[in-house]
């Protein structure tokens, strides 16, 4: 098992993340696995189960990986209409809602482990409050959202990211507007990439950007999602069907 944490730690691997910390014998403190400070040799460094044994060992946390700020989260896999979806949730906000079979969905998930905290299978309120609402949405009985949320990010994202949640159910505007709302007008390929790191699909509707000659452009659960979520909101009144709710 050391080996396996060893490798983990000097490759930065945030799936570790909440199974272990390390301590640094050289210089007093203790990380996370997934820390992207400068690794120390491998003779100076200790593993232990958690921060309270590295503490009672004489340990200071290390202030940029934060190793005590980690927040568990639930995880859960869903069928939707749309393909299966990975949600998540703390006990307090959720902050996953991406496509399962997405390539980059190793990404999303390290992400989350990186700024949140550890991820594993399991159940929370929240989580299943998570799971219903996208179940109402489905169903074409819900339009907006109402649960708090955590989406953690660059500054440039958080601001496209804010925007989008300003777009209105049953409304789509270009990847070119909504660059030039969030003050960066001549940058609407950084605004597609923003959209394709959006952790929250769905909830954050990023499917409501649109190419400027009306074309779909892209999306992370393929433009066959992309083009049911806009149908679905093009005719709130008359409750799409859905074959395939979510279990």
């Amino acid at each position: 098992m050391n080996n396996e944490m060893e490798r983990a730690f000097y490759a930065s691997d945030p799936a570790w993340d909440g199974r272990f910390v390390v301590a640094v014998r050289t210089t007093g403190i203790f990380c996370r696995p997934s820390c992207r400070v400068r690794k120390p040799l491998p003779k100076n460094i200790t593993f232990l189960s958690d921060a309270a044994e590295a503490r009672a060992a004489g340990y200071r946390a290390c202030l940029r990986c934060q190793p005590e700020n980690a927040t568990p989260v639930a995880i859960r896999h869903i069928t939707t209409p749309i393909g299966p979806m990975t949600i998540g949730a703390t006990e307090d906000v959720a902050v996953l809602a991406d496509f399962s079979n997405r390539a980059m969905m190793p990404a999303q998930l390290a992400s989350v482990r990186r700024r949140i905290g550890p991820t594993a299978e399991g159940s929370s309120p929240m989580l299943d409050r998570l799971e219903g609402q996208l179940h109402e949405y489905f169903a074409g009985d819900r339009t907006d959202f109402d649960l708090p949320t955590e989406l953690p990010g660059s500054e440039f994202q958080g601001r496209v990211w804010s925007e989008l949640q300003r777009i209105p159910y049953g409304e789509t505007i270009s990847y070119r507007e909504l660059a030039t709302r969030v003050g960066s007008p001549q940058a609407p390929r950084a605004v597609g990439r923003a959209n394709g790191s959006n952790r929250l699909a769905v909830i954050v509707p990023c499917h409501r950007v649109i190419a400027a000659g009306g074309g779909l452009g892209g999306y992370g659960g393929g433009l066959a999602a992309k083009r049911w979520l806009l149908d679905l909101e093009s005719r709130p009144q008359d409750r799409a069907v859905v074959p395939n709710r979510l279990i």
